[in-house]
């Protein structure tokens, strides 16, 4: 039974799940996929539908990408056409926060790097995250999220 892992996209760094759930095939991958986003969109769809859950197999190829506004029901009023440009404008919403928040975390590395040119003291880590990244580690990460099926 092949181990389907995830990973939630919400403009941020995201989140990795780290251990997976054993499931029989992609069929029930996706709509296990589908009720994980509905769970987490649980009454606060305003604030999320812009998310987005990637589905990945044990080969650590991405298999699914489930975007929260479409699995959001509070939008199936919408005629097709309005719930298109909701999924168009909740992609760029995402896409734009993914991008400042790498802006952001490029800024602090390298002021950090400067520091040490300089052999001042610097910030080590922010919020969990190591302030200076793995260079090999985020170039393997920039490859995985080029790869879209």
């Amino acid at each position: 039974m092949p181990t389907y892992t995830f990973e939630l996209k919400d403009g941020s760094c995201g989140l990795a799940d780290e251990t997976g759930v054993n499931l029989p095939d992609r069929d029930h991958a996706l709509e296990y996929a589908h009720n994980v986003a509905r769970e987490l969109m649980g009454g606060r769809e305003a604030q999320t539908r812009f998310w987005r859950l990637d589905v990945y197999e044990d080969s650590g190829e991405r298999i699914f990408e489930i975007p929260f506004v479409r699995v959001d029901r509070t939008l199936d009023h919408l005629v097709p056409e309005l719930r298109t440009i909701m999924e168009g404008l909740c992609d760029r919403h995402r896409a734009l926060k993914e991008v400042n928040y790498a802006a952001h975390v490029t800024v602090r590395e390298s002021r950090a790097l400067i520091a040490i040119a300089r052999g001042k003291p610097y910030l080590a880590t922010y919020a969990g995250e190591r302030t200076i990244r793995d260079r090999e580690k985020s170039r393997v990460l920039v490859n995985r999220d080029s790869s879209v099926p």
